[in-house]
């Protein structure tokens, strides 16, 4: 599959002997001095030559067969001769430049970058030697040196092509597709119709928000491309990289007509049209680039994405297993499938996935954070807790994530640790009900029903219907023994919500206190008879949970 990366740096390669303005490459020949040969008979001699020492006819001639072992990759006998060039004329700025070129070749680069600052000592607007030793610079990892060196030639010469486009592949690589968007423009002042700058231009120009030229130079690319598959796929390869799904999808779809059924264009087919949010075609493309090649996990993975957006649970999970069998070391994969257990309360599963997840990439906040949640959902407030604190490690700007290690310690029965987090953060959101609500629970949990009365009037001011805190402030009077109020604040709760269980039973003891038996009694008997009832409908939700798991995981039922 065509996967465009950041424009590549290009080096000054075609070189003559004649002048500083012959030296230099065809914008996309790489580490050739194809050229050189070629131009010497059809180029007419400039006015002016490079600065430093003439070449005599000794030096041009090692220089000629130098360049032409080079041309036939003989990197051994292009380095002789070149330093016999530099032996018989070592005041030339042009040798030690050509001998940097094969230095760099051979992959002796310190010895090349002493040649190129060689040559521009000699000749300090020498450009080709500046572009030169920024383009190795930069395949270096020298990007601020690299941008330096490149500015010089720029000074030097401030339509030099190469050093525009070698400055706009440095900006792109940095993010700053505005800087590269303006260089790869000032480049292709050199030849508006080139297909390839434009191509290189608008894979900028889409990312810096120059719509309307990027537009300009996609449809001039797309002309010269014809009817020739290739051109379209890489033209449609950089839309996609750029976003612009719906051009990208149309290019790949006439690729798919002119060469059917190859698997890196339904591939890449599939995807745009899963970006423009159109499963069912994104599907059917994706479907057959597997039956083609079931090999790419990826493939696989964004039919899973996709049966999953469809609540096509049995379909998301099945592609994500087969995603994982390809790649078992993809942690994504694995937090992906635990996503999916989730949403189907497959609460075993989801921890399971979500621990490979973490095995594999222990310090990915987002992968701990699911397996708390799992965890919690399942009723291992221990784990949760422990995993809940480590996301907020890991990434203490998750949202709320200090109200949630909070949580979960209260849900734990840490109840100290529990007060400690709710604390202080509610001292930075003194109007989140929920961390009112829970510390309030946990100051009545620890007896310290003074401590309770504050957080939990507060969280009833800002939500007053908010069932769980109506509950708790009515367990906080049964536990100082304000049966009166307490019956008062349980009946309301009942009254929101007749089927809260444990509202009848506290309901139950605030009667018993008062010594009004009957209605003692009447309480009791409901939360026996909704107690029951939740036996039952969890008995039934255990039984329906371990038949979707076996569906799922392809296991006939016991």
């Amino acid at each position: 599959m065509f996967r465009l990366s950041k424009p590549k740096i290009v080096r000054n390669t075609t070189m003559t002997v004649l002048s500083s303005s012959v030296i230099c490459a065809c914008l996309f020949i790489s580490d050739s001095l194809s050229a050189y040969a070629q131009r010497q008979t059809t180029r007419r001699a400039p006015a002016s030559q490079p600065n430093g020492e003439a070449l005599n006819a000794t030096a041009k001639a090692s220089l000629d067969a130098a360049v032409a072992a080079l041309q036939s990759n003989s990197l051994a006998e292009a380095e002789t001769q070149a330093r016999a060039a530099v032996a018989a004329g070592p005041r030339s700025a042009v040798t030690h430049n050509v001998l940097g070129v094969i230095l760099d070749r051979s992959g002796k680069t310190d010895e090349a970058s002493k040649e190129f600052n060689t040559a521009i000592r000699l000749d300090a607007n020498f450009v080709s030697a500046r572009n030169n030793l920024g383009r190795m610079l930069a395949e270096h990892g020298k990007r601020d040196e690299a941008i330096a060196e490149f500015e010089r030639v720029l000074k030097s010469d401030p339509n030099h092509v190469q050093a525009h486009y070698n400055l706009g592949a440095l900006y792109a690589d940095a993010g700053d597709f505005a800087k590269a968007t303006e260089h790869f423009a000032r480049a292709r002042q050199a030849d508006q119709n080139d297909p390839q700058l434009a191509l290189a231009f608008l894979n900028v120009a889409y990312r810096a928000n120059h719509t309307s030229e990027a537009d300009a130079a996609a449809e001039l690319v797309e002309r010269s491309a014809g009817s020739d598959p290739k051109s379209l796929f890489t033209l449609a390869s950089v839309l996609a990289e750029t976003k612009q799904y719906e051009r990208a999808a149309r290019l790949f779809a006439r690729v798919n007509e002119l060469t059917p059924h190859t698997f890196e264009v339904l591939y890449d087919l599939g995807i745009a049209l899963y970006n423009l949010d159109r499963n069912q075609e994104a599907a059917k493309y994706l479907a057959e680039a597997a039956d083609l090649n079931p090999g790419p996990p990826e493939t696989h993975f964004r039919l899973a994405l996709i049966a999953s957006a469809q609540n096509d649970h049995p379909n998301s999970v099945l592609e994500f297993r087969h995603a994982i069998q390809r790649d078992p070391k993809n942690a994504n994969f694995h937090f992906m499938l635990a996503r999916e257990y989730s949403r189907i309360g497959f609460w075993d599963g989801a921890i399971d996935e979500n621990t490979k997840a973490v095995v594999i990439n222990p310090k990915e906040a987002a992968y701990v954070y699911a397996r708390a949640n799992a965890n919690y959902r399942k009723g291992e407030w221990t784990a949760a807790s422990i995993d809940f604190d480590r996301a907020a490690e890991l990434d203490p700007k998750i949202e709320n994530i200090d109200y949630l290690r909070g949580y979960a310690h209260r849900a734990a029965g840490d109840f100290e640790k529990a007060r400690e987090i709710l604390e202080k953060f509610i001292a930075a959101h003194p109007d989140h009900v929920d961390a009112l609500s829970s510390l309030g629970y946990v100051a009545i949990e620890q007896g310290r029903l003074d401590d309770a009365e504050a957080p939990l009037k507060r969280a009833l001011q800002l939500s007053p219907d908010e069932i769980p805190v109506l509950y708790d402030y009515a367990r906080l009077a049964l536990k100082r023994r304000e049966y009166t109020e307490a019956v008062a604040r349980l009946e309301k709760v009942i009254g929101k919500l007749p089927t809260l269980t444990q509202a009848h039973y506290q309901l139950f003891l605030a009667y018993s206190r008062l010594k009004q038996n009957d209605k003692a009694q009447t309480e009791l008997a409901e939360f026996k008879r909704l107690e029951a009832l939740e036996k039952q409908v969890e008995k039934e939700r255990i039984l329906d949970e371990k038949l979707r798991t076996q569906q799922l995981l392809g296991q006939a039922p016991q």
